[in-house]
């Protein structure tokens, strides 16, 4: 029988999942059989992209789609890059193994604590997916580093703290050089961010909110831990939630037009019929991310902003249970510095093996699907003003759903890939101007949606 506390439902619980994990050490300096860099610039944007990170559980998998990418785009330059050289070879190895394919990848050497060394990468980089977490530590660096050095940046966070941070420190700075900067590209937040639009584009009127559920589906045989760094990531998020206010005044100094409805208040525990889940208040990144997108899209293209809330679903009220009480523990445990310092240096004691440090294994994840439910609630009509207010009740409901495969990694890696090649090649759909942008403000007018049907990722309209 399966563990009652099965570890994705909690992975996604209370805590972003596409934390990325941190590169391994190491500045050996010698030649390889591959075109190999050490902070120096051998030509301005040698590379279309730079996956840094690569060494990472995540980044191995986001290197796997970048090598796929390349077999049908045989024009397509890619580096990876990383602290040590050796295990970057041992990636270039392992993703031959198992994709079957060549791989044709310059080798770049990256420290997050070099300065010089990250902006010498960025200079031979159009895009650089950045893949190193936790990106309260190491994810401002990369992005000055793309900054100076001319790059496109694109990064998997769900730390609402960082993502927020670098719209308010570096949007002007981006825009002026006509750069983008796009956080959150991972399954946090791109498929409720998305999913969230492609419902706007289905429903008949004016859209007033929407109830995200985030469940799983799992046919693997056995379970597996989550990787540290995804832990770490919450556990940083969680002792710091208190910055996000002081953040968000200086961020958004302006009010959107004050909603005449508001839904209905759900409670920590419900069961929804449409999603067919019982629910738990979610809090990772997703709320936070679709909100700037609903925000910056009503600022430059008059949209209609909608009130968003999110859910995660368990399959039964019995892990659902189980589910509120771990995270209690957990919080209690993030919450103060000496019990946090435990969580972090014996993850696999206080965490029951959720989490480990050598992550899970591949075969776990083969049966591991997502189903993202979006439900809307709204009108049948639409007024021209979307600062105006409806004086009726929503009368109309609609639901989409957005399904992939294993969300931490596989979709993940599949997502920053897409997001990636949707900047290097539709940049005439982008913002008229480059910024720091959430990802469905980003993508709005893009083809994203379309490359991720392509790949597994699918978006429709639940019947009602």
């Amino acid at each position: 029988m399966r563990p009652l506390l099965r570890f994705y439902e909690f992975h996604f619980f209370y805590f972003s999942s596409n934390c990325a994990e941190a590169c391994g050490y190491g500045r050996e300096l010698f030649l390889s059989r591959h075109h190999f860099i050490y902070a120096t610039n051998m030509g301005d944007n040698e590379y279309d992209v730079v996956v840094y990170g690569a060494t990472g559980f995540t980044g191995q998998f986001v290197a796997e789609e970048v090598v796929k990418a390349a077999e049908k785009n045989t024009g397509l330059k890619y580096a990876f890059a990383g602290r040590s050289k050796d295990k970057l070879d041992k990636t270039v190895e392992m993703v031959k193994s198992n994709t079957g394919l060549d791989v044709d990848a310059g080798i770049i050497i990256a420290d997050a604590n070099d300065e010089e060394s990250l902006v010498s990468m960025a200079k031979q980089a159009r895009i650089v997916i950045n893949c190193v977490g936790p990106y309260r530590y190491y994810g401002e660096k990369v992005v000055t580093a793309c900054l100076k050095g001319g790059a496109n940046h694109v990064d998997i966070s769900g730390e609402p703290q960082y993502l927020e941070t670098m719209q308010l420190k570096y949007n002007e700075e981006a825009a002026e050089k006509n750069l983008y900067i796009v956080g959150a590209c991972g399954f946090d937040s791109i498929p409720a961010d998305l999913g969230t639009l492609f419902l706007q584009e289905q429903f008949p009127g004016d859209l007033n909110s929407v109830e995200m559920v985030v469940g799983f589906d799992d046919t693997s045989v056995g379970s597996s831990s989550i990787n540290f760094t995804t832990m770490e990531c919450a556990v940083l998020g969680l002792a710091h939630s208190k910055e996000l206010k002081d953040i968000r005044k200086e961020l958004f100094p302006t009010p959107l037009p004050k909603p005449s409805f508001r839904p209905k208040p759900r409670g920590n525990l419900f069961f929804s019929e449409e999603a067919q889940r019982w629910c738990l208040p979610n809090m990772a990144s997703d709320r936070s991310v679709v909100l700037r997108t609903q925000r910056l899209n009503y600022e430059l293209e008059k949209m209609r902003p909608a009130q968003f809330s999110a859910y995660f679903g368990m399959s039964s009220l019995l892990t659902a249970i189980g589910g509120i009480l771990f995270g209690i523990f957990f919080y209690a445990m993030a919450s103060f510095s000496y019990t946090r310092t435990l969580l972090l240096k014996y993850p696999e004691i206080f965490t029951f093996g959720i989490f480990s440090r050598q992550g899970p294994e591949r075969s776990t994840l083969k049966g591991l699907k997502f189903r993202i439910t979006l439900t809307g609630k709204g009108w049948d009509s639409k007024l021209e003003d979307p600062a105006e207010q409806h004086t009726e009740p929503p009368n109309t409901t609609k639901t989409v759903t957005v399904v992939g495969p294993d969300p931490g990694y596989t979709a993940c890696a599949i997502v920053v890939t897409q997001a990636a090649f949707t900047i290097l090649e539709e940049k005439d759909r982008l913002p008229v101007k480059g910024g720091v942008y959430p990802p469905g403000a980003a993508f709005l007018k893009t083809s994203l949606r379309d490359r991720l049907e392509a790949n597994n990722i699918k978006f429709s309209v639940q019947e009602e």
